[in-house]
């Protein structure tokens, strides 16, 4: 028996139908969010060809700079050095290379200095490469890295043009000494050629003869003085040192000066004491602060010279007077070649003191008042030191 479609059959189809429509919509939602979600792809790959093309470029643009870089300090007419935190070589430029050898990469840079670079004693930024040239060095942290970067440059010429020039100007020094020598030497040679040719004649008494004799003596005197000045001065600070004993030294500058008015007070130091001096121009140098505090001061007063040892490693050598003093002004000049206060003088006494006592590795300091006195002060570097030291005495 057949059954017919009724109503009710009919309202019990309607949720399929339902569906069918649902599941159309969501099927279109679907279609609509891929084809959206195409669209953000296809932007998000251009995007992405976009931002690679850029860094494509950038890293060629930075390897093109890396390269050019490479080039420059490969090019620099000096010599770069890289140095890893250990101290070792992990890059060197051609000039590097060429300077000093072609195998110091990993080698640790101070035996590479040691080995390849001359220390120069007067500088202590400035080496000899065993080629010759004289080159300046200095050293660069690597800002945040750990490492450093060495810089030799070549200042052979500078240095050759340096020396030029201190030629040149010791020769105007030296032109200029000749010309005050000349001068100065004139007056004392004209009076005594004067004084000579006075004891040539008999018309003299012996009274007379002796006064023009004394008077002779004297003019030569201050001829012999300036021209050791002279000759002092030509050394310039370079001299032949030997070690000898400091109580022979002092010794030997008490018996120049034995019936001088001076008063040498000194520490009883033992006999190891040395120091490594040219004796002769030392205490000429010592002899002529002297003689200039001799000078000074009044026909009743003396002159103290006393002689110590600071922290027992540096020799301190001080004259002292009560004489009328030096202004400001001549203590800024007093050391100055040519400089003086003095009538008969060269100017050079002074000058001549502190090559002198730059020649020993050492200082000299002038304290002075006027109407008070002066105060001359050398300190001297001891090579060997005494065992213990004693009591002061004086000499």
């Amino acid at each position: 028996m057949s059954i017919l479609a009724t109503p009710k059959t009919i309202d019990k189809s309607q949720p399929l139908e339902d569906a069918f429509h649902a599941f159309n919509e969501i099927s279109q939602h679907l279609t609509d969010s891929y084809q959206h979600l195409e669209q953000q792809v296809g932007v998000l790959s251009d995007a992405l060809a976009q931002s690679n093309s850029e860094k494509f470029q950038y890293l060629s643009d930075k390897e093109t700079l890396a390269t050019q870089l490479e080039g420059l300090i490969e090019a620099i007419p000096g010599a770069v050095i890289v140095l890893d935190a250990q101290l070792k070589v992990i890059k060197a430029n051609a000039c590097a290379r060429n300077w000093l050898h072609d195998d110091i990469l990993g080698l640790n840079w101070t035996a590479v200095r040691a080995d390849c670079l001359i220390c120069h004693d007067e500088f202590t930024d400035q080496y000899s490469l065993k080629g010759g040239q004289i080159v300046a060095l200095s050293t660069t942290k690597l800002g945040v890295q750990t490492g450093k970067v060495v810089l030799l440059s070549d200042i052979t010429q500078q240095q050759e043009l340096y020396q030029q020039v201190e030629h040149k100007k010791k020769l105007a020094e030296m032109g200029a000494f000749s010309a005050s020598l000349a001068h100065q030497i004139k007056t004392p040679l004209a009076s005594a050629l004067l004084y000579a040719s006075q004891l040539t004649t008999n018309a003299l008494s012996e009274q007379a003869q002796q006064k023009f004799s004394a008077k002779l003596l004297d003019r030569l005197r201050v001829l012999d003085s300036q021209v050791t000045d002279m000759l002092s001065y030509s050394h310039c600070g370079e001299f032949v040192k030997q070690t000898i004993k400091l109580t022979s030294f002092i010794d030997r500058l008490e018996s120049l000066y034995y019936e001088k008015r001076i008063d040498f007070h000194a520490e009883c130091f033992h006999e190891p004491v040395e120091i490594n001096v040219n004796q002769d121009a030392l205490i000429g140098a010592i002899g002529n602060l002297l003689d200039n505090a001799l000078d000074a001061i009044g026909v009743d007063e003396h002159v103290l010279c006393s002689i110590e040892l600071v922290d027992e490693r540096v020799l301190r050598i001080s004259v002292k007077d009560q004489g009328i003093g030096l202004s400001g002004e001549q203590q800024q000049k007093i050391f100055e070649p040519f400089y003086s206060n003095k009538s008969n003088g060269t100017g050079l006494g002074l000058a001549v003191v502190q090559q002198v006592v730059n020649a020993h590795a050492g200082e000299i300091n002038c304290v002075s008042n006027l109407g008070v006195g002066t105060v001359m002060v050398i300190r001297l570097p001891v090579l060997i030191l005494p065992l213990k030291k004693q009591s002061n005495r004086s000499l």
